[in-house]
């Protein structure tokens, strides 16, 4: 089997919520998005079997897939997409980089993959080791009232799994954090994502100001050492999520006890075969993961909940339908979702299927 052609469509996914307020790696440590814009790959083969990938970052990073589809698809051409090792090596020695534009190609991969097999994705994975994996939903309100109306809603759809968004200023994330984990019902779970926008010494006093609560903080800081700094001086639980990008940051993570929680995000760290070395690594040293991307549609959420099925359901701490929080769609047919559990299709391949009819016209394609 050979790739014969690559078409590459971009797509505008407006925010449910009307505002997204994410974290960044950069010197801007806080923006907030309205609409964000996915790129999808379709890989087409010699064999009359076709793929999909989905790559959707949010703001600078977006840029980085479009421009670097070019150099990818040259090396690809010919080249067969079932040999993931030998595609990620291909990818990373035609371009540094581009990790966004490699995840949605190796998403495309996997899918033909599955599709010549017979097998869904999560089979290939390894087998169904999570038949239903618990969702999240982002709590975005700042006022008493509309987190509590906000939880509630969640609460009523099933989920149990509820993260605040803070990195505020020190004294109100004190009091939003006490006042949403006293809203917690038995088996539900609150926990504070600052998004690094906390500097050491607001970290510090937020986190020893909460410490006899029931919350775990996730990416607190910046860097890796502002956030073993907090670690080392709370009892709280710890989730990192921006510092997790490769093998070595997982591994130092492990080493140092730094995190109780790693996210694990296909389009940040390069692709769904990377992402299960990692997720790997972080499971036979006996850390959950949240195994997810950043943004996107229905073909990212298929290729999440395949990840998140193949994840020991005890080691699986929660994963996201990032589907839920666009009013456009990318593909069909999501996967389903059921009192705040996501499940995954079992037919061949994400079980996904490109809607022609919401991206339009490619806006790229190399044959």
């Amino acid at each position: 089997m050979k790739i014969t052609k690559l078409s590459v469509f971009q797509k505008d996914l407006p925010y449910v919520g009307g505002g997204l307020a994410v974290g960044d790696l950069a010197a801007d440590r806080a923006r907030t998005f309205d609409t964000f814009n996915s790129t999808v790959v379709v890989i087409e083969t010699d064999a009359g079997i076709s793929g999909c990938g989905e790559s959707c970052p949010w703001g600078a990073s977006n840029l980085g897939a479009l421009p670097a589809m070019p150099g990818l698809a040259k090396a690809l051409s010919g080249k067969d997409p079932r040999e993931l090792y030998k595609i990620e090596r291909i990818m990373d020695a035609a371009i540094e980089g581009y990790f966004y534009a490699k995840s949605a190609v190796d998403m495309a991969c996997w899918d033909i993959l599955g599709k010549s097999a017979g097998m869904p994705v999560y089979m290939l994975l390894g087998g169904k080791l999570c038949d239903g994996a618990p969702l999240y939903r982002c709590v975005m309100e700042q006022e008493h009232d509309k987190i509590k109306a906000e939880i509630e809603q969640y609460r009523a759809a099933g989920y149990r799994y509820f993260k605040l968004r803070v990195g505020i200023e020190p004294e109100r994330d004190i009091e939003l954090i006490r006042f949403a984990v006293g809203l917690a019902q038995p088996g539900e779970f609150v926990y504070a994502d600052a998004n690094c926008r906390w500097t050491l010494h607001d970290a510090l006093k937020v986190v020893r100001a909460v410490d006899d609560l029931d919350v775990m903080i996730e990416q607190p800081c910046l860097t890796y050492e502002e956030c073993l700094h907090v670690r080392a001086r709370t009892n709280l639980s710890m989730k990192l999520d921006e510092l997790v990008t490769n093998q070595f940051t997982a591994e130092r993570m492990t080493q140092d006890l730094i995190a109780d929680v790693a996210c694990v995000k296909m389009a940040r760290i390069g692709g769904l075969t990377k992402a299960r070395r990692i997720r790997d690594y972080f499971v036979d040293h006996g850390i959950k993961v949240v195994p997810e991307c950043m943004m996107g549609g229905e073909i990212v959420s298929a290729a999440v909940s395949h990840f998140a099925a193949s994840t020991p359901a005890e080691l699986t701490f929660n994963t996201t339908d990032l589907h839920a929080y666009h009013t456009e769609p990318t593909g069909t047919a999501a996967p389903p979702t059921s009192d705040g559990r996501m499940y995954c299709h079992d037919t061949p391949g994400l079980g996904v299927d490109p809607d022609f009819d919401s991206l339009g016209d490619p806006v790229a394609v190399f044959e």
